[in-house]
């Protein structure tokens, strides 16, 4: 076992503070276990990018989280302190990602003592694809599912956000974004990686990625992580290339209308109001389509694509919040 740095320690004698290297699917993949109280609810947490970790944004995050819930932060293969030569090209795939899931979730039962213990599950951006779909694979895994900033489809959502950045280039007269926003061509795009970029450096100026924000100080937590040496810190940017390569050609073709119109659990969408990174809108019209058992959808007026950094204590109260509801409904 690897405890976390000497700042992180959770005091009392329930509490857990756990990262380990765990051979996931054949590779070794990080998982980390933080909490007050490890007979707590189970949150796992599935991160976007694909291949950006948000492990480095639990030290500024999930401190009141810990007081409800089990933490489980899972960096996934290819992706930050889960990065490495051995991850194969060819492994990157989402029917591995959910095999990985299923493998993380056997982890963390095994290692809480909790052999049937059921999970919420939470999804963050590209997480929230990942997210829909092992929630419909594994519905007998979790009490409910949780999508922050969801994505319904990647070509779907790009080309919503690649238009509405445009339209802002046109309406603030900066000849340079049309010119550079053109030039990439629409979504999905001349060439990808490149494109990708250069729009998404547009889109946060103009504040389609977060509110009132460009979003530059969420990085800064990455210098600051204490789970994160020297080399995690190469590794985390590394592996996010790495991802988007090796997955964006199948994201492309993926739409949750097809492969998830229904879920066998209660779905929460949190969704930023200014969030044009992963439109709202698209995310509005897929909830109200979805087939749950129950769903509710909670607006964040002050939000665009982080949510749970922009107005977090909103955040902590409405995941607290979900947890009252669903353990009423289970008693």
């Amino acid at each position: 076992m690897n405890i976390i740095a000497k700042t992180r320690k959770i005091a009392g004698e329930k509490s857990i503070v756990s990262m380990e290297h765990v051979l996931i699917g054949g590779v070794k993949q990080s998982i980390m276990i933080r909490g007050e109280n490890r007979n707590n609810p189970i949150l796992l947490l599935i991160h976007g990018g694909p291949g950006q970790s948000e492990m480095y944004l639990s030290h500024m995050l999930n401190g009141p989280l810990e007081k409800y819930f089990t933490v489980v932060n899972w960096d996934q293969r290819g992706a930050a302190k889960s990065y490495s030569m051995s991850v194969k090209p060819e492994s990157m795939n989402m029917s591995q990602l959910l095999a990985d899931g299923e493998e993380v979730i056997q982890y963390v039962r095994k290692k809480l003592n909790k052999p049937n213990e059921k999970f919420y599950l939470h999804g963050h951006s590209f997480g929230t694809l990942l997210g829909t779909l092992m929630a419909k694979k594994y519905p007998h895994y979790f009490h409910a599912y949780i999508g922050t900033a969801q994505v319904v489809g990647l070509l779907a959502n790009l080309t919503v956000s690649y238009d509405w950045t445009l339209n802002k280039a046109k309406e603030l007269g900066n000849q340079q974004a049309i010119h550079e926003l053109e030039q990439i061509g629409r979504p999905p795009f001349k060439q990808f990686s490149k494109g990708l970029w250069k729009y998404s450096v547009w889109l946060a100026k103009f504040g389609g990625k977060m509110y009132n924000s460009q979003g530059t100080e969420i990085f800064k937590g990455i210098l600051s992580a204490p789970e994160y040496s020297l080399l995690d810190k190469i590794k985390f940017f590394r592996g996010s290339l790495f991802s988007v390569k090796h997955l964006h050609q199948e994201l492309l073709l993926t739409n949750l209308h097809d492969l998830a119109p229904s879920i066998d659990i209660p779905v929460y969408f949190f969704l930023g109001k200014h969030d044009y990174s992963a439109p709202y809108e698209l995310a509005q019209d897929y909830f109200e389509r979805l087939q749950a058992p129950a769903k509710k959808l909670i607006w964040f007026e002050k939000s665009g694509h982080m949510p749970h950094y922009e107005e977090r204590s909103k955040y902590v109260e409405e995941l607290i919040n979900v947890l009252k509801e669903q353990t009423n409904c289970q008693s």
